[in-house]
């Protein structure tokens, strides 16, 4: 659901992401151009308590300089910058530390914004990790984050066959190693 006024429209706009009954905490989704130019506004804006940025270095630098270095200043209570490429993975274990990461933040009843190049592949793959290991089941999950924000999910192959392996989902060719369950996998880091 959009929470956010026609002068983020240009942006995508900003999106309230579905949590389960009982979490406390917040999860919001937007694109860069939404954060990227006056982090401390949008996030007083929102009441955000931690932006996690999705993107790679060289992508935030090429586009928005000064948003690379309030990443490092804010700290890490603040910000969190877990770089995936675009349409890509990192490791499963890494992806999973990410996603539980966001749990304990929701779980702790803070107000989580996620964003991505776009806000839709990379944050989609984590809202729906996140929602899972909160409790819901993955397909229901995948259509509470799309039906929040449009696009919003797995965007290529990788994203697709990862997100299924974290959070329990079956892929075409599962060589059976058991998937991360409930986001507690916080190995690989």
């Amino acid at each position: 659901m959009k929470v956010s006024g026609l002068h983020h429209d240009a942006g995508g706009g900003v999106h309230l992401l579905p949590v389960p009954q009982g979490v406390s905490g917040v999860l919001l989704a937007c694109a860069l151009d939404i954060v990227g130019s006056a982090p401390d506004a949008v996030m007083a804006e929102f009441e955000v308590d931690t932006v996690v940025c999705l993107m790679e270095p060289e992508e935030v630098d090429r586009r928005f300089p000064t948003y690379a270095a309030w990443l490092v200043a804010a700290g890490p209570d603040r910000a969190v910058h877990a770089p995936a490429p675009d349409h890509g993975v990192v490791a499963d274990g890494i992806a999973a530390a990410v996603a539980a990461d966001v749990v304990a933040r929701l779980e702790a009843g803070t107000t989580v914004l996620l964003h991505c190049g776009g806000g839709y592949g990379r944050t989609g793959v984590v809202a729906v990790q996140a929602m899972v290991a909160l409790g819901m089941g993955f397909e229901d999950s995948l259509v509470a984050v799309r039906a929040a924000r449009p696009a919003c999910g797995p965007q290529s192959d990788a994203q697709d066959e990862q997100l299924r392996r974290l959070v329990g989902g079956t892929v075409a060719g599962d060589t059976g190693h058991p998937g991360v369950h409930g986001g507690t996998a916080m190995a690989a880091l």
